[in-house]
């Protein structure tokens, strides 16, 4: 069994548009493993990626992460370490396996720090490094002159008193991991609670209005949790058509209806050992939420035109922009499976109540935009004031689209011109006031006030969340009504 070890670096995180050097060696040389080292959670997203691409291009690799944190990536006090004990921990799990590693991705300190663990003993592996033409070549230490490097025997204790140290800051690390931005009070409520149930196994049922970010949680609770060397299998319940559902969900035998020409694993099967993301839970039909409830209250299905059940172990995450105690009013949405759902429940802000999390999100597009492109663009003035006053009716997916066209349409500095935000003017935007004038305060703000203590079930924090303002003013406010 060939195994390949390396870090995930900065020019790893978009294999599917523009591989890195991760992807450069694997498609240069078969691998039965791939080690992917993570010095930072920060990084989880891109090895998902990567793993995502390998199970599409090499479906018989084994992707397993590493974590290896050390808070500075530059100190050999801290990498050495951290390298040492993941390795050993692999070598004592897959003594016979044939090693290369890669000095490619990651800082010089990670990659001088291959080379001692190479060249003292610690591992046996082939070394490789990747141009940026993409080709691979082996690094080899045939020189004279080379430098003998001391063993790790004399260095025993020493390596000791820095491993212990550095479990130490793995914790430390551990305590604000979740990939998921934002610094406003709303924000870091729901970090905490991400950090609590990642680890559990229980259903989580995320709610909020379109492109809050539901996606990212849903990644989160999977990447901090212990399934994330699994799969995160992401379903569209609105984009699946009603027909096709169980097909998607469970799978088929070939035969089993008219366009079966073949067995089909469906995506629960995909997803055994991982997290299974159900996005837009409230547009499946009744007939459907009764086979979801079943599988997930037994972790049991059966494909279509099987007789056998399937057995998997996955966990539900759920999200939804719908009211769906309204909808099981309404006889739209089974009550029975909200129940079983929303056993823990994560009701995300709007994007105009956070802040300063706008600029910071903004940044963040734009760093990954310039890492992505080899771009040095920056966010004017203009176009900062412009973000953080605009009220963002899209949410964040509307912001991200903001600062794609900046990015697209600027030579340098974006201004808030270039920024193009895209409103829509609906009929229900078009103000009219009566000739006999109208009682904001006694009339319309109440009228507010029920429609948002209406829609999500008499709860006033979230009524108040979803009308921008304090939970204690909502409630004042609302006592003097």
């Amino acid at each position: 069994m060939k195994s390949l070890l390396t870090f995930v670096g900065n020019n790893d995180k978009y294999p599917f548009e523009k591989p890195g050097a991760i992807i450069s060696i694997l498609a240069k040389v078969k691998f039965s493993r791939v080690f992917l080292f993570l010095n930072n959670e920060s990084y989880l997203p891109a090895a998902s990626e990567i793993n995502k691409y390998c199970k599409e291009k090499y479906p018989d690799l084994v992707v397993k992460y590493i974590d290896c944190p050390a808070l500075n990536p530059t100190d050999y006090n801290l990498v050495y370490p951290a390298m040492y004990t993941e390795t050993k921990r692999i070598l004592e799990k897959y003594p016979e396996d044939e090693f290369t590693i890669s000095i490619t991705s990651g800082t010089p300190t990670m990659h001088a720090c291959w080379i001692f663990l190479v060249q003292g003993g610690v591992i046996g592996a082939d070394i490789v490094q990747v141009a940026r033409s993409g080709e691979v070549f082996p690094v080899t230490f045939e020189l004279d002159d080379f430098p003998e490097i001391q063993t790790v025997t004399a260095a025993k204790s020493e390596l000791t008193r820095l491993a212990r140290e550095n479990k130490g800051l793995r914790d430390t690390i551990k305590a604000d991991a979740v990939p998921f931005i934002g610094e406003c009070p709303e924000i870091l409520a729901i970090k905490k609670t991400i950090q609590r149930i990642s680890k559990t196994g229980v259903s989580v049922l995320i709610s909020g209005q379109s492109g809050t970010g539901k996606e990212e949680v849903a990644k989160s609770i999977h990447l901090l949790s212990d399934r994330r060397e699994f799969p995160l299998v992401t379903i569209n319940c609105g984009a699946i058509p009603g027909q096709l559902f169980e097909s998607e969900l469970f799978g088929h035998l070939e035969g089993a209806f008219t366009g079966a020409i073949e067995d089909k694993d469906g995506l629960l099967y995909t997803a055994d050992g991982g997290t299974v993301f159900l996005d837009e839970i409230g547009e499946l039909a009744l007939d459907q939420q009764v086979k979801l409830l079943r599988a997930m209250e037994y972790q049991k299905f059966t494909p279509l035109g099987a007789t056998q059940e399937i057995e998997v172990n996955v966990r539900f995450v759920l999200a939804t922009n719908r009211d769906l105690p309204q909808m099981i009013q309404e006889g739209s949405f089974r009550e029975d499976l909200f129940y079983r759902l929303a056993q823990f429940e994560i009701l995300l802000p709007a994007l105009s109540v956070r802040g300063n999390d706008k600029l910071l999100l903004a940044e963040k597009f734009l760093t990954d935009l310039n890492n992505k492109e080899g771009g040095q663009k920056e966010l004017s003035r203009s176009a900062k004031l412009r973000i953080a006053e605009y009220p963002w009716p899209g949410n964040i997916r509307q912001l991200k689209n903001a600062v794609e066209a900046g990015f697209l349409l600027s030579d340098g500095e974006i201004t808030d011109k270039e920024l193009r935000i895209v409103e829509i003017t609906t009929k229900s935007s078009v103000i009219a006031i009566p000739d006999e004038g109208i009682d904001i305060d006694g009339d319309i703000i109440p009228q507010y006030y029920q429609a948002a203590l209406k829609k999500v079930g008499g709860n006033a924090a979230k009524a108040a969340r979803l009308l921008g303002v304090k939970p204690h003013t909502f409630r004042a406010r609302l006592k003097n009504k």
